[in-house]
This record gives structure tokens, C-alpha cells and sequence, in this order.
């Protein structure tokens, strides 16, 4: 089949590798990364993704919720260029100009309670850090207890499995975290948060809540995670969103949590991914009590906070906040909300989770949700394929209304062929 529009371009000759298929790549690699080898991508720019051989397609994942300012946006580019050319790529952790022009910008445009920020370098490093400042604020308050989600997903450090998935996530290194209690999801839009479970909660330390639930961007009920943010401020408990996916405006508000209650003020919330739109970088920002709860707690990179990472973030976070990029952004996020909703009116489609531009639609079953995410790469539109029963969609927030309109009817012609047996 060819294809030839403005947003897609995929020849007679393009096929998918075979699911047996090894590249060149496991040679030399392991085997263990995840895989996402459907694609070959020669470039990005935008919201489109080229392989070698000119097939083009517009790209619903941003990466994975890192492009929000779109694919080599010019603007980043050229920061990083400056920054190449002024002989300053690599300084430690000593003092630099641009780190603490970053430093603060971002504390400058975020809600005023969040004051202080630690640069990391990934998700995982920043939830790390999360990890060890509730720890250390614990003992210093004669508490105990993290409360997490299970299907929660913290990224890949020792910590972080002690926080994600469910009790057993961290059975691989034989170490469990007694005082780390987990909650069900709320998948249902009436359920509501049940405090009794609690048998002592003068002992929970803090709440680690993913913005959304990653693997189906699901939201939590509105009266659930407004119940749960005043019972964690009643017993004086820590409350933390992780905004490594839903931060710089993916959920539509600068951070996701603001999109349940912009009254909510949080100790901290961990960022990354969208924090650049392209280089590694992520951030702990929060109430000085937290970030700064001891001298000694050692959340020091070697790469942290890097010239060339600082100079993308700022430029990043320029062009998200100018008035050119806002002006359109509410109409896209509209129009994305209404054509991911417009799916759960197709028989295999049993739930639409979606706010901003960021959603998940969830299929009957893995393997239907496979077959869709086939059928959408072989006709020029890349979701997410998240190895499980969800089709995850998140373009870059500069793409175009015309480009989210060609991208749904191609999502939902894939969808409609696999639920009627193609």
C-alpha cells in the first residue's frame, strides 16, 4: 500500500520487520532494552519521523513524552549551538552561569510555594532523589510510611521498583521496603479514596503519585485525588507527583496536577522528559523544607545540570511559555481529548483515558491492541506500543490541528478493521 500525503509518505515496498527480527544492533546491545525496533529513525523534526528510506510518518508518542516542543525545534537547536560554540559544554557540579539561570527560570514560572530544584539527570534519577528525601524527612518527623499505586511505574532504579508496580517489582534483588504500603488504582470514575484502610496514618511520611498512570495514561477520578490530597494534608503527610511524563504541558496546564486542582500545592514534584524537548535532564523541584532537609543528603550527579542540557531546557521552556505557542494550545488539546473519546464508540475499544495531549485507549486485548499498532505504522502514523492490552497516543504539542485530524482517522480505520476481523 502507498501512501503519500502531506503528514505520510510510505512506500509499495515498506513492510515490518518480522516479529523474529534481530538487528544489527542486539550484535553489539543487549537484548534487554525495551523494544521499539517497528521504526527505523533516520529524523525527526516536528511531528514527523523519517527512516532512511523517506518513509515518513506523524509521530503520536513525542519519543516517549520527551519532544514536547516538537522534534528538533529550531529554537533548541540553536541554544545548543550557542552553547557548543562558547567552549562551555561540561563543568561538574561547580557554579555555572546557565545552571543557575535555569534554576531560576523554572522556579520563576512554577507555582510560588515550589522555591528550590535539584537537577538530576533522568526520571529515574529524580524519583531516586524523591525516594531518599521522603526517607530522610521520615525520620526526621518520627514518621514511616510511602503510600503508592499499584501499575504505578517510577523508572528503573532500586528505589523506584520499591515504588511501582506492586509488592513484588523489586523481588529481583531480594530487597523489599516494609514501610512502603500500596493502594489499588482508581480505574473507575466512582471510586472514591477510603482512608480506613489505614490502620495508623500519624505514620504515613508521603504520598508518591504519578500524575497518570503510565502504561494507560489513566486519570484518576476527580473526587478521588481531591479526597486523597486532603487526607494527606490533614495527618501532615508529604504529598509528591511524579511529573516526569506530565509536566511542561502535556496534560495541558504546565504541570498534570494542576489539571485535577490548581489549588493543590504539592512538597514536590519530580520533572524530566518534556523539561528539554531533547537532551537528558530532569529536576526535583519544591518547598525549601524538602529540598533543602539536609546538608548531607549527597544528590549530586556527575552530569546534572550540564551546560549543553541547561541551554536546551531554557530555550524549551521559552518557547512553551511564549504567547505563540499558548495561543493554539487549548484548541489542540480540545480537538485531541474529542477524537480520543470518539474511539469508545468501536466495539473493541473498552475505555479512553485522555487530558491535554496526552491518552490511552484500552483494547479488549494485547493482542488486538498489537494488531492496531501494526496496522497504524504500516500506513504512516507511530502510537506507542505499550506490550499490553493500551494504545498510548502523545504527538509533540506543536503539532498541527490538520495533522491530529489525519492521525485519528488512520487510528480509527486500524481500530475498526481489527474489531471487525481484518
Amino acid at each position: 500500500m502507498t501512501i503519500n500525503t502531506k503528514n505520510r509518505k510510505i512506500s509499495e515496498e515498506y513492510s515490518l520487520p518480522s516479529p523474529s527480527f534481530e538487528g544489527e544492533r542486539y550484535e553489539y546491545e543487549t537484548k534487554a532494552v525495551y523494544p521499539q525496533s517497528e521504526v527505523f529513525w533516520h529524523k525527526a523534526s516536528g511531528h514527523s519521523i523519517w527512516d532512511a528510506e523517506k518513509n515518513k510518518w506523524i509521530d503520536m508518542t513525542s519519543g516517549i513524552f520527551v519532544a514536547n516542543a516538537g522534534h528538533a525545534n529550531p529554537q533548541i537547536k540553536q541554544a545548543i549551538k550557542n552553547q557548543l560554540d562558547s567552549d562551555l559544554i561540561f563543568a561538574y557540579t561547580y557554579d555555572t552561569t546557565i545552571r543557575t539561570k535555569l534554576a531560576k527560570k523554572l522556579v520563576e514560572i512554577s507555582p510560588d510555594h515550589l522555591s528550590k530544584v535539584i537537577f538530576m539527570n533522568s526520571g529515574t534519577e529524580a524519583t531516586d532523589v524523591a525516594y531518599r528525601l521522603i526517607k530522610t524527612w521520615a525520620k526526621k518527623n518520627n514518621k514511616k510510611y510511602i503510600v503508592c499505586f499499584r501499575g504505578s511505574y517510577h523508572g528503573r532504579a532500586l528505589s523506584c521498583d520499591l515504588m511501582c508496580g506492586d509488592e513484588n517489582s523489586s523481588s529481583w534483588s531480594n530487597i523489599d521496603d516494609n514501610d512502603i504500603i500500596f493502594l489499588d488504582f482508581p480505574y473507575r470514575e466512582g471510586d472514591k479514596f477510603d482512608p480506613s484502610i489505614f490502620e495508623d496514618p500519624s505514620q504515613i511520611a508521603a504520598f508518591m503519585i504519578e500524575t497518570y498512570q503510565g502504561w494507560g495514561a489513566c486519570i484518576y477520578p476527580a473526587e478521588y485525588i481531591n479526597q486523597l490530597y486532603g487526607f494527606a494534608r490533614n495527618i501532615g503527610a508529604l504529598v509528591c507527583f511524579d511529573e516526569v511524563q506530565a509536566g511542561f504541558y502535556r496534560m495541558g496546564s504546565l504541570y498534570g496536577y494542576q489539571s485535577y486542582n490548581d489549588s493543590f500545592k504539592p512538597d514536590f514534584v519530580c520533572l524530566g522528559k518534556g523539561l528539554t524537548s531533547s537532551l537528558p535532564l530532569s529536576a526535583v523541584l519544591g518547598t525549601k523544607e524538602i529540598i533543602d532537609i539536609d546538608k548531607d543528603a549527597n544528590v549530586s550527579s556527575t552530569h546534572s545540570g550540564n551546560a549543553l542540557t541547561c541551554a536546551a531546557a531554557l530555550a524549551n521552556i521559552d518557547f512553551l511559555t511564549s504567547k505563540s505557542f499558548q495561543k493554539g494550545l487549548s484548541e489542540k488539546c480540545e480537538l485531541f481529548e474529542n477524537l480520543c473519546l470518539s474511539m469508545s464508540k468501536i466495539d473493541i475499544v473498552e475505555k479512553v483515558y485522555c487530558r491535554g495531549m496526552v491518552g490511552a485507549l484500552i483494547i479488549d486485548n494485547t493482542v488486538n491492541a498489537d494488531r492496531v499498532v501494526d496496522k497504524c505504522i504500516q500506513r504512516g502514523v507511530l502510537p506507542v506500543r505499550t506490550s499490553r492490552e493500551s494504545i498510548k497516543l502523545g504527538p509533540p504539542l506543536t503539532i498541527d490541528i490538520e495533522a491530529i485530524e489525519e492521525a485519528f482517522q488512520v487510528i480509527e480505520q486500524c481500530i475498526k478493521e481489527v474489531s471487525g476481523g481484518k
